[in-house]
């Protein structure tokens, strides 16, 4: 075994070749067949030493050889591609015009999705290309598995450009590639898997500005002859405020809450920042401690030191109709407080430790921050909301939000799309692939290095780096897949 392995790794000396002796052979064959036998001979006890070095070597040329021929592959389906439609996947349904300035081909995830585009679509200029499920991640496949890929391999061909050295703009049978994914995590997902093959394989779509990520709505939504397409939670959120806000009273404990939708946005985004800093505590210090001083009331009371704390405690400030708190330890030998917390109704009795720490922490102290600006705009609480006939009661400034919501959307005929595939061809043709209507955001580079480093950390093989980021941008999170 260790002779076959030395014969598939020997070094076979060349001769040195010079411009204009490429048949002339230089230098003592005698020498060159003594160093050979003795690189071979000195390389086979190498590998009989070192097995585990040895085994790495066959495994790099294995993996080589795989490339080589993965890559030739890739080409030879690139340039049958350019001899005519005979040649394209066969679930392409191409557009009529050849003209490639005019055309442009939608990557549509999933069959049922393809097939609503294809019935919706302009096939004078637009093509469609449903992939199936996931492509490979091709910053951890091996580039044979990347180019043995069905999905991949139609991608390829029906763009006719090649891939990586091969790459030829010139050849693109289409100057407009629209990556048109569903509205969710999954989607995202998808979209990111293809961003990440065009930019490391066929980077000259990125940088010639013909690759674009279409924006498909997430709702459909209607009230009396008001109808709309919005993309996101926030437009939904502003649609069913602007139609509600006026028909709806709210009271606090100070007195009646003037609400419009100016002031309800910012409340809003006062909140999105406050969930934000809590997000960030609980990672610091876990969630029963954070949840209990957040559920509790302690967050804007001036909390910020354990004499403080035992003050809120004894002054049953932290009590509620529900649960009923004591202090039973100032500092049990951690830095922490534990406060004992009962349920009145069943008598579940719960210990949490609050590390005083956290009422130090920045996070904390913005908290507090964005709660006396709440209190400035509504007052305190508890707030109840009116609409009507309709009432409802909330403790919490995020209790007041979700209470004024959960009434405006009272009426209103909201239908969320679960994917592409649930849009009849005409929906999907007037949200998002009419050229007069749709919006579709280009896919610049304007730093090549920082996108090769971005795609190398998140899509790459190395977990903790990926760990490390997602820590450190947790707070910054919009939508999250749980």
């Amino acid at each position: 075994m260790l002779e076959g392995l030395a014969a598939i790794v020997s070094v076979k000396l060349r001769e040195p070749q010079f411009e204009g002796q490429t048949k002339t052979k230089l230098g003592n064959p005698f020498m060159a067949g003594l160093v050979q036998r003795t690189t071979n001979e000195k390389l086979a006890e190498f590998l009989e030493e070192n097995p585990n070095e040895g085994r790495v070597i066959v495994q790099k040329a294995v993996q080589a050889a795989r490339a080589r021929l993965a890559a030739r592959k890739a080409r030879d389906t690139a340039r049958k591609s350019a001899f005519g439609n005979t040649s394209l996947p066969g679930k392409l349904a191409d557009c009529r015009s050849k003209d490639p300035s005019r055309s442009e081909l939608f990557l549509v995830e999933g069959n049922s999705a393809g097939g609503s585009a294809v019935d919706g679509r302009d096939s004078e200029f637009q093509a469609i290309l449903p992939l199936r499920g996931k492509i490979l991640n091709v910053e951890k496949a091996r580039v044979d598995r990347v180019f043995g890929n069905a999905e991949v391999q139609a991608m390829v061909t029906a763009l006719g450009t090649g891939t990586g050295e091969d790459f030829d703009l010139e050849k693109a049978r289409y100057h407009r590639l629209v990556v048109m994914t569903d509205a969710d995590v999954d989607g995202a997902h998808i979209r990111t898997l293809i961003l990440t093959f065009l930019f490391r394989h066929m980077q000259g779509l990125i940088d010639a500005g013909y690759v674009y990520i279409a924006q498909p709505p997430l709702y459909k939504v209607k009230a009396g002859r008001s109808q709309m397409y919005v993309q996101t939670e926030g437009e939904l959120e502003d649609f069913v405020i602007g139609q509600r806000i006026e028909g709806i009273d709210v009271q606090g404990a100070t007195g009646a809450v003037e609400l419009d939708v100016e002031r309800f946005r910012i409340i809003s985004r006062a909140l999105r920042e406050y969930d934000g800093w809590l997000a960030r505590l609980r990672a610091e210090f876990g969630a029963a401690a954070v949840d209990y001083v957040k559920d509790h009331g302690l967050v804007g009371r001036g909390v910020d030191s354990l004499d403080a704390l035992a003050g809120a405690l004894g002054d049953g400030a932290a009590d509620s109709e529900e649960h009923a708190s004591e202090l039973v330890a100032r500092d049990d030998g951690r830095g922490s407080a534990l406060v004992r917390v009962t349920e009145r109704q069943s008598g579940t009795v719960d210990t949490v430790a609050i590390p005083i720490a956290l009422f130090h922490a920045e996070g904390f102290t913005r908290s507090e921050r964005i709660h006396l600006r709440l209190a400035e705009l509504v007052g305190a609480g508890p707030f109840v909301i009116r609409a009507g006939r309709k009432e409802r009661h909330a403790a919490t400034f995020d209790g007041l939000r979700d209470a004024v919501l959960a009434l405006a959307k009272e009426g209103i005929e909201i239908n969320r799309f679960k994917g592409l595939g649930e849009m009849n061809p005409s929906q999907l043709w007037e949200t998002t692939m009419d050229p007069r209507t749709r919006t579709l955001q280009q896919v610049t580079m304007d730093d090549a290095q920082a996108a090769d480093e971005l795609f190398t950390l998140l899509m790459g093989d190395r977990v903790e780096p990926r760990r490390e980021f997602i820590e450190t941008n947790a707070r910054e999170v919009k939508t999250l897949d749980v």
